[in-house]
């Protein structure tokens, strides 16, 4: 029976994804430095662990037997570690997957989806909304060494056959998962809700729920070889639904908003700039992300038939955000 290979399965969408592989009857194999969130997986007779650091090239062929489809879920991204420098991230995000494609077996593995980041486009312009056409120009990090893993894997399959899907997901969230909404909408300490001008900017979103019903339509899917997906949901959110809803979903929190004018973060990041004007593209960056528009095109996903079917409103009206559509 088909095995899939799940990088960072202890993490919140690796987790979520082992789950709903098991219920469908799908053998996992599932591969992590640790295992605190995945208890329940681990007493499944279907699931294999591996503590595995993929980082090591030399640790991971035994989690690479017997498998035919890997999801490569594991990656350093922002503020999961107290290590942010470029030489970490590179370190982990693209030496790691170089160390996984080695470890592949070409003759036995299928298909290798590798979860990327909507962060490779970098900043946006005014009007902007980069479609997976458009060329990765990363301002951070995070997506200039997500955009060498792309690369990387692009060229493994190009050299070896072994297919390929690259999903560049938008900021994740889910019931449990909420700090790429809560740092857009929430002052430090979720102390009151902050808005930046008049809160009508649009950003795209991605419901956890979303990602594992893709991944899980699109590993065999003949229209997902060898191509690279942007990931969200169909609905786009402004800064003032976005507090809206939280405020009906939690009425006992008597939060204000206070109002930020634009001008204010603006001249704050470029006083930054200045002080280290090596970190000036990111900075200008990070300031793009939480003030203007930040959308990001999803035709070419709704063109393959699979459905997008989750946002806030459903995602939270689950119970649990390790389903897809109709298994909430």
């Amino acid at each position: 029976m088909s095995r899939t290979l799940i990088t960072g399965i202890n993490g919140y969408i690796g987790s979520n994804l082992g789950r709903l592989f098991l219920r469908e009857g799908r053998p996992v194999t599932g591969c992590d430095l640790e295992s605190g969130n995945i208890g329940d997986l681990i007493a499944d007779r279907r699931f294999e662990f591996r503590r595995v650091d993929i980082t090591d090239a030399g640790a991971l062929e035994d989690a690479m037997r017997d498998v035919d489809h890997v999801v490569h879920c594991a990656a350093l991204v922002h503020k999961r570690s107290t290590d942010l420098s470029r030489e970490n991230y590179f370190r982990i995000n693209r030496t790691g997957t170089e160390n996984i494609l080695r470890a592949l077996d070409p003759a036995q593995v299928k298909r290798i989806i590798l979860l990327s980041t909507v962060s490779v486009y970098g900043r946006l312009r005014e009007g902007m909304v980069p479609d997976e056409g458009t060329d990765p120009d990363p301002d951070d990090h995070y997506g200039e060494s997500k955009a060498a893993a792309e690369d990387d894997v692009r060229a493994y399959s190009r050299d070896s056959g072994v297919a390929h899907t690259i999903l560049r997901l938008a900021p994740v969230y889910g019931t449990s998962f909420l700090l790429n909404i809560h740092k857009r909408v929430y002052l430090p300490g979720e102390a009151a809700f902050y808005r930046i001008g008049s809160g009508t900017q649009r950003m795209s979103l991605c419901s956890v729920n979303n990602v594992i019903d893709v991944i899980a339509a699109g590993a065999s899917h003949p229209s997902f070889a060898n191509e690279t997906f942007n990931v969200r949901d169909l609905k786009e959110y402004s800064i003032n639904e976005i507090i809206s809803f939280f405020r009906e979903l939690r009425p006992q929190q008597k939060r204000i908003t206070i109002t930020i004018p634009y001008a204010v973060p603006r001249l704050a990041f470029r006083a930054v700039s200045l002080i280290m004007p090596g970190r000036g593209r990111s900075y200008t960056y990070q300031f793009q992300k939480v003030a203007l528009d930040a959308r990001y095109s999803v035709e070419k996903l709704r063109k393959t038939g699979i459905p997008l079917v989750w946002d806030l409103r459903s995602t939270f009206s689950c119970e649990t955000t390790s389903g897809g559509s109709g298994r909430g």
